[in-house]
């Protein structure tokens, strides 16, 4: 037997809205946020495992908008979007917009701005979903910033929707062994936030919102030349990924060394929210299929160094 640390276990039956509650990201929206953190939520797991259903897909952040008048019951009070807004297979961006959005016109009177950027990362390249060429780049301060990335004002769960459901058919995907229409880029998904609360109190801050690519055994997915090359170039991300996770973790004097955030475009662009002041959370999805016990054997360890680390 094996035994892993976790905040919280939830199996096939469990709700995207459980999800959405228990993995700590609704607090993260509706709370951290207006105090001024950094927040970012990523999936991680092999292919197929669920993690674009668990994020929720790009069509479904385009909920409808927030109806004064609309009298539906709420299903869970602990809920904060309403029933009339998302659906039940909505996942967390659509009900972490709506909640956003939501708590934005309650605490804030309208008073905020939010900007949308999205992004993904192919091949070791970075690509402007909403746009340009990129570059990584860091202010004197060692803040970590994309040059030259496009963003887009938003102001609803609508809008923010729409140009993710664009950007969305900009991404890489091709069919594997492992699944029919798997993601091949890291998508990032960036809101930036400035708003005053009713007490006339300034925040500002960021929400990252992370969509992995598989992880993936070359064998098992049939893939052959530019394919497996692909695949090649997405595991390296994830196992530097995994060996920045391991060095945050790592408690012992003896064995801390300099996380290796460089070594791949993916852990220098979340830097910030790794080893920064940010609230980070990872889902991890797994699969309950035998075939897959060594890939959720890795990904349970991943999310368990995950979860000791200090920021």
């Amino acid at each position: 037997k094996r035994w892993f640390e976790l905040d919280a276990v939830l199996d096939g039956k469990s709700t995207q809205n459980e999800t959405y509650i228990k993995s700590g990201a609704q607090q993260a929206v509706t709370k951290d946020i207006f105090k001024g953190f950094n927040c970012t939520i990523l999936a991680y797991g092999q292919t197929g495992s669920g993690k674009t259903f668990t994020m929720g897909s790009a069509a479904s952040a385009g909920i409808d908008d927030h109806d004064d008048d609309d009298d539906d019951d709420d299903d869970d009070a602990s809920d904060t979007t309403t029933s009339n807004e998302i659906g039940d297979l909505d996942g967390i961006i659509p009900r972490a917009c709506a909640d956003l959005f939501n708590h934005i016109r309650t605490r804030c009177d309208g008073n905020a701005q939010v900007e949308l950027s999205y992004l993904e990362i192919y091949n070791e390249e970075m690509r402007d979903l909403l746009v340009v060429e990129l570059k990584i780049r860091e202010t004197l301060n060692g803040e970590v910033y994309v040059g030259g990335l496009s963003s887009r004002p938003v102001s609803s769960p609508k809008e923010i929707g729409k140009f993710m459901e664009e950007a969305s058919k900009r991404r890489v995907t091709a069919s594997t062994k492992m699944n029919a229409e798997s993601s091949r880029s890291h998508a990032i998904c960036v809101l930036q936030i400035k708003g005053v609360l009713e007490d006339s109190t300034k925040f500002q801050a960021k929400l990252t919102l992370v969509d992995l690519a598989g992880s993936e055994r070359i064998k098992k997915t049939g893939a052959e030349g530019g394919r497996r090359q692909e695949g090649i170039n997405i595991n390296k991300g994830l196992f530097v990924l995994g060996q920045v996770v391991s060095a945050l973790s790592e408690t012992r004097p003896k064995y801390k060394r300099k996380p290796p955030y460089r070594d791949s475009k993916l852990t220098r662009l979340l830097q910030d929210s790794l080893g920064g002041n940010s609230r980070t959370i990872m889902v991890a999805c797994v699969s309950p299929a035998d075939f897959n016990l060594d890939e959720t054997i890795t990904t349970l360890r991943y999310a368990t160094n995950a979860r000791n680390i200090k920021n």
